[in-house]
């Protein structure tokens, strides 16, 4: 099994892959695995975290 941070890293691989990090704020969120709250300049928000029941990185959009 993989360690901790390793999943941690995969989060922060996946957010590096899919923005431009000069163009995003990045929070901790410690109720998710590994999550991490994405506000972008026009304050939309989304989470991406570790979702441990089929062990990828999953996110969740702000809902308008």
């Amino acid at each position: 099994m993989e360690g901790n941070e390793g999943n941690e890293a995969k989060v922060m691989d996946w957010i590096s892959n899919h923005f431009d990090l000069n163009e995003i704020e990045i929070e901790d969120l410690p109720f998710f695995p590994y999550g991490k709250l994405i506000r972008d300049k026009n304050e939309e928000t989304m989470v991406v975290f570790w979702c441990v029941i089929y062990g990828r990185v999953d996110y969740r959009l702000q809902e308008a």
